[in-house]
């Protein structure tokens, strides 16, 4: 059963990024329809929180890596990485729980609307996706909350160096996917596409000891 639990993980690992960055490119087509077509209202709301979630998810993500990666050539001790992986779970995993409830209601409501293969896979998908989120934060709140209230000063320093850095390449890195969606939908032919559906970025939960 842990074996299980470790393979699911990674799997949620490997998808992040990669759903984070069509998050970011579906966003921006959907917010540039929402402008060109002055949409109001839940789904102005949920375009917006599509690309807040792809944000945070490649922040989360980026977070793990750079923070291996800094252990691995030696700049950071284990007890840093830790640190590092307790706050990332506590706030940008509980950002994506945040954002990604706004996008699984709308691709509930996407789902009713249409009701094909693709944007009912896509809401079956997020509504196991929030689940899993919010069972696995409730279950790692404890130990990741211990983590950083027992780390060091130094520690708290290294982190917060880690924390800018992938909060930095994040941005750069969503803000140009978004653009290009947004340049995709800026030169559409007026009543051309629908909404682009946007998917719950799960990321496994739990902190990990180094």
């Amino acid at each position: 059963m842990a074996s299980l639990s470790t393979l699911l993980t990674i799997l949620l690992l490997v998808l992040i990024p990669i759903i984070s960055a069509w998050n970011a490119y579906a966003s921006g087509i959907n917010i540039g329809r929402i402008r060109k077509n002055n949409i109001q209202g839940f789904s102005k709301y949920a375009a917006y929180s599509g690309l807040g979630l792809a944000f945070v998810g490649m922040t989360y993500f980026l977070l793990i890596v750079i923070s291996v990666l800094a252990y691995g050539l030696g700049y950071i001790d284990a007890s840093t990485v830790n640190v590092a992986l307790s706050v990332d779970f506590l706030v940008f995993a509980l950002l994506i729980i945040v954002f990604g409830i706004m996008v699984t209601i709308q691709s509930v409501i996407v789902a009713y609307q249409r009701r094909n293969f693709m944007s009912i896979f896509i809401a079956a998908y997020n509504i196991f996706a929030v689940i899993w989120d919010i069972y696995a934060y409730a279950s790692g709140f404890r130990q990741a909350a211990s983590v950083v209230a027992n780390s060091t000063r130094k520690n708290r320093g290294n982190v917060f160096v880690l924390v800018v850095a992938a909060v930095l390449i994040g941005y750069f890195v969503t803000h140009e996917l978004y653009k290009k969606g947004l340049q995709k939908a800026m030169n559409e032919q007026p009543g051309q596409g629908g909404n682009r559906g946007q998917m719950r970025t799960a990321w496994g939960g739990g902190t990990t000891n180094t």
